[in-house]
């Protein structure tokens, strides 16, 4: 009879074992999740410009040409000619960045207001089309 409570005593053994294993294991994740967690508060991951290296009013990684093509041409011409909207192929002849941007900021005519609402495309797309004289 001794024996088989030694087994008794053995199992319930192994299962007190188990479990203080299973929370070392726990708490070892536990504090592991949150070193991460303090980490990334601390040293949040960078993201869009900041991470391309651009920094905060970076405008070198838009392509104003395209995002024009893709806006723009329907109303002002595949080649800025002109069609529905005024021609823009020497637009910056006639207006500086500055006032190009405000125009396409708050549209003017019949141009509507917020074609384009990124301010660092809006930044990108004036500067483009002020160089075109």
């Amino acid at each position: 009879m001794a024996g088989s409570n030694f087994k008794k005593d053995v199992n319930q053994n192994d299962v007190v074992d188990s479990a203080k294993a299973f929370g070392f294991s726990f708490g070892i994740l536990f504090l592991v999740f949150v070193l991460f967690l303090v980490a990334s508060i601390i040293y949040p991951p960078k993201h869009g410009e900041e991470a391309k290296g651009g920094g905060a009013g970076g405008t070198t990684n838009i392509n104003a040409e395209e995002i024009v093509k893709q806006k723009c041409t329907s109303c002002h011409g595949q080649n800025l000619e002109g069609m529905v909207g005024p021609a823009l192929a020497n637009i910056g002849s006639q207006l500086d960045e500055k006032a190009i941007s405000d125009v396409i900021k708050n549209g003017k005519g019949t141009m509507p207001k917020g074609v384009l609402q990124d301010a660092k495309e809006i930044s990108a797309v004036s500067k483009w089309l002020s160089e075109k004289k």
